[in-house]
């Protein structure tokens, strides 16, 4: 069985993911949870390379705090972050221009608050650089 190959792709669809992911960091941003999960699905479905679990897992933190800010729906929200946590946990603290230090404490941070039956007061933003 021959190994994986990282899919190459042409600068163009790098340029287009970038936007794309760009656009998503500024709905998750404006807490345009529910907008921001539909632009990482698509990305996420997309790429097929390292860095896929990354999309997926910044996708888990769009939906947990769509249920929390949107749905009122705490249990739905610590389901989604878990699996968020779960999903960064293995990249550095900053990738792919994402501040994951800072976004993965918050997010922590949040799951404690809502483990005590606490609603937080503010929710990350994603720092980009």
């Amino acid at each position: 069985m021959s190994p994986k190959r990282k899919k190459n792709n042409p600068p163009e669809e790098n340029a287009y993911l970038r936007s794309r992911f760009i656009q998503a960091i500024n709905k998750f941003n404006n807490n345009e949870f529910f907008e921001c999960h539909e632009i990482l699905e698509d990305i996420w479905f997309d790429v097929r390379d390292d860095s896929r679990d990354f999309y997926q897992g910044l996708l888990h933190i769009a939906v947990g705090f769509y249920h929390l800010a949107k749905k009122n729906n705490p249990a739905g929200a610590v389901l989604q972050l878990n699996k968020a946590v779960e999903k960064l946990k293995k990249y550095e603290n900053e990738y792919n221009g994402v501040r994951l230090d800072k976004l993965m404490s918050e997010t922590e941070n949040i799951l404690i608050d809502l483990e005590k039956k606490k609603k937080p007061l503010q929710l990350p933003k994603i720092i980009f650089e």
